[in-house]
């Protein structure tokens, strides 16, 4: 009884002791609940602190009224700071800020900085802002700078692999090849807050790709407004009369509901390149040989435009359309010797390609909270149509004749896709789960022409007509959990379920393929401290031929030489294991291992007095190795990056026509160093290099190749003016050099491009800087699978 009665007599105490409370809701930049946030309130030497729950929720009795400083800390970075008065109980709601706090001890200043490099559990973050390097340049040069990243104008790689899709907002642009690269030039890296590299994709995002995934944050909307930029940028080639150039302009618009974003640009891109291709037997002496010069202009236009309006604080839509038209014109000359049992035979030989194509991108979606934990219901829907019309000529002449033909292959791609995604959180579980359907229809024509006296003559029986259909649906569910104060966990199953058939007229044959796959996704990961963090990933995924390998039409270089496509080319699949450590923010570590089944590549086959390219499965690899970044920012006029990626490659070659590469071992860098001229940083030099040792891959074994680059950026008028002025390839050594291998011959080859180039670029940015527009990108995977 007497114990009852001293507990009901703490209670009333304590209850007028602190008789007076702060609660709220802590949300982040994405208004969702700062889950296990510290919330921390001090008066002279009191301090009274409290962790949210799920919800974001806090609550903290005080013993007094009167003035209090507010700190909120999120993964040990103190984000807000004020001071509030309290007169019996206060309530306060707090967004978290994006930028650090900057407070000031004794009269110095100190800013709490955001690291530069974070892994999170499925991921690898690379905060962009904190890299003084990363400023001023478009996303592109962004990327450069990303651990594990190497782009150029024609590619974007993570740790050397290629076919990488990006995201802007964690939402799939759905743009590919050159206009994928075009786009990413329009942004700025001003305006891009991180960047992350997601090497083994969760299960939210289509199987497709074994590269993974860049997913690229912008800043979030600070301000109501607008603002615009204008760009001009332009490629000058050693020795070349001709230039490169590219055009844009963009405006964004802010407004308490209406989000407008849009952008243009053209371009006119110049390229050349020379290829020698040497085929020479391993039993006899018979050789085909073949010198290329070749020549390749793309000219193009395009626009975007995006538009979100949100209806209310729950509910948000919006559109995104692209459209892009562009005229590649390719030119080449070639001159062949072949020998073999009929004798020896030169053959020259050149063509013209001409094409237009036209490409439209749409998107609609809506999204609505449906809960105040963070729970979100997102509709997609996505279509491209993509059509393109060629005139290509193409003339053979021997000792013995003259050949004059014209190709006119036609080509309709649709691309229609809808899905539904859900995130609900339960307690501390956070879950994922979605649906997805996707139809892919190609309609190509190949109509093959003589040429005689300039009449044009159909030869039927190289003609054909290819319908290729594809659905895919998809389903999946993830869950990611936090064990406790170190321990993170997410797991994840996708399962999709394929049906594909091609047509081809002109032969009467058709390929009909049907399968079901699950795919797996795990990653653990281990933060015992600030300074220290470790993960653990798996993850299964599948990469499905692009069109253009499975249309059977020829592309003639000669009238005995060709390139086609292969209806009966299959998926392959991939097991990823990785495990990562994280030092002191700025040292990424990752060790990695891949199993890759049923691996398919170009292939180049002889048949009597004909040689043709084509794609083939063949072969099953496997590759280990590890790959070091490291940010070095010490000294005040130095930054630099370095990314080392060592590994074993060993391929095993199942079809008896290709023989595989011998296995081996292979290291690639790249460092790039930023020296900054002045105290306000801007004014930077650049000099930076890459280059890779010989490696194997399929049946080709590859030689070293290296880079040299040097630069200058200059950032003017309060930083809305930039100059940037590169000098690529100074020593004129970047070139691919190779030899494939098959049972009876070898292939020796050497492609050399105009790498050693001077570019200029120009941007100038007017308005409210503040200003974003709409940034929603919405997941459309399949369009990449179109080519451009």
């Amino acid at each position: 009884m007497n114990r009852r009665i001293i507990l009901l007599l703490s209670l009333i105490s304590t209850t007028f002791v602190f008789a007076q409370s702060v609660e709220g809701n802590i949300t982040d930049k994405d208004n969702k609940p700062a889950v296990e946030t510290e919330v921390v309130i001090t008066k002279d030497n009191n301090k009274f602190t409290a962790i949210t729950d799920e919800k974001g929720a806090f609550r903290i009795p005080l013993k007094e009224n009167g003035n209090y400083l507010l700190e909120i800390i999120k993964d040990g970075v103190k984000t807000n700071s004020e001071k509030i008065a309290v007169k019996g109980n206060a309530r306060k709601d707090i967004q978290i800020k994006e930028e650090p706090v900057v407070q000031k001890v004794e009269g110095v200043t100190v800013t709490v900085k955001k690291k530069l490099f974070e892994r999170k559990v499925d991921r690898l973050i690379f905060n962009v802002e904190n890299s003084v390097a990363s400023q001023g340049v478009d996303a592109i040069e962004a990327l450069a700078k990303t651990p594990m990243v190497k782009t150029s104008d024609e590619a974007i790689s993570i740790a050397g692999k290629s076919n990488v899709a990006v995201m802007i907002n964690d939402r799939l642009l759905n743009l590919n090849g050159q206009e994928l690269i075009n786009y990413l030039k329009t942004l700025r890296s001003d305006d891009i807050l991180k960047i992350e590299v997601i090497t083994t994709p969760p299960a939210k995002y289509d199987a497709e790709g074994k590269s993974g995934l860049i997913n690229i944050i912008l800043k979030k909307n600070a301000n109501l407004g607008w603002n615009g930029s204008l760009q001009t940028s332009g490629n000058y080639y050693w020795g070349k009369t001709t230039v490169s150039t590219r055009s844009g302009a963009s405006f964004n618009y802010q407004g308490e509901k209406l989000s407008l974003s849009t952008n243009l640009s053209a371009g006119d891109n110049y390229w050349q390149y020379y290829n020698d291709n040497y085929l020479t037997s391993t039993t006899n002496s018979y050789y085909w040989n073949r010198n290329s010069d070749n020549l390749n202009n793309y000219k193009y236009k395009s626009g975007n435009v995006k538009a979100e309006y949100k209806i209310n604080d729950k509910n948000l839509i919006g559109i995104n359309y692209n459209y892009s038209h562009s005229n590649p014109w390719e030119q080449s000359k070639n001159n062949s010797s072949r020998f073999n049992e009929n004798g020896l035979v030169n053959i020259l030989s050149d063509y013209n390609y001409r094409t237009s194509r036209d490409v439209h991108n749409a998107t609609a979606f809506y999204e609505t909270k449906i809960d105040s934990a963070g729970g979100k219901l997102s509709l997609v829907a996505n279509m491209m149509l993509n059509n393109s019309d060629a005139r290509n000529f193409s003339n053979t002449f021997t000792s013995d004749e003259s050949i004059y033909t014209m190709l006119n292959p036609i080509s309709k791609y649709r691309i229609y896709s809808g899905q539904a995604d859900l995130e609900k959180t339960f307690a501390k579980i956070k879950t994922e789960s979605g649906l997805k359907y996707t139809k892919i229809k190609n309609d190509s024509e190949f109509n093959f022409f003589d040429v005689n006296n300039g009449q044009y003559h159909l030869i039927p029986e190289n003609t054909n007509t290819f319908f290729y259909n594809e659905e895919n649906y998809a389903a999946y569910f993830s869950t990611n959990f936090k064990i406790n104060d170190k321990w993170d966990a997410k797991a994840g199953l996708r399962y999709e379920y394929t049906t594909l058939e091609g047509i081809s007229m002109n032969d009467n044959t058709s390929a009909k393929i049907k399968y079901g796959k699950f795919f797996p996704t795990a990653y653990l990961s281990y933060k015992p401290n600030e300074n220290n963090s470790f993960s653990l990933n798996y993850s299964r995924r599948i990469s499905r031929p692009y069109f253009g390998n499975l249309n059977p039409f020829k592309y003639l270089i000669s009238n005995f030489e060709y390139i086609t496509g292969n209806p009966y080319l299959l998926p392959s699949f991939s097991d990823n294991f990785e495990m990562g450590y994280v030092l002191n923010n700025n040292l990424n570590v990752t060790l990695y291992y891949n199993y890759n089944k049923d691996n398919w590549d170009r292939v180049q086959m002889v048949d009597g007095n004909y040689r043709y390219t084509v794609a083939k499965n063949f072969y099953n690899e496997d590759q280990a190795g590890i790959n070091v970044s490291y940010n070095y920012n010490k000294l005040k006029w130095l930054e630099s990056n370095v990314f080392l990626n060592g590994f074993y490659a060993k391929s095993k070659s199942y079809d008896p026509s290709i023989i595989s590469a011998s296995a081996g071992y292979s290291a690639n860098i790249n460092i790039d160093n930023n020296f900054f001229l002045n105290k306000e940083k801007t004014v930077t030099l650049m000099l930076g290099l890459w280059g890779s040792l010989p490696n194997r891959n399929g049946n080709t074994y590859y030689y070293s190749n290296a880079s040299l680059y040097a630069g200058m950026k200059l950032n003017m008028m309060d930083k809305k003016l930039f100059l940037n002025l590169y000098l690529n390839d100074l020593l004129n050594t970047n070139r691919e050099k190779g030899i494939k291998y098959y049972p009876t011959y070898n292939v020796d080859y050497q492609f050399k491009g105009i790498t050693r180039n001077v570019h200029l670029s120009l941007t100038y940015k007017f308005g409210n800087n503040n200003v974003k527009g709409a940034t929603k990108q919405m997941k459309f995977d399949e369009s990449k699978r179109a080519g451009s």
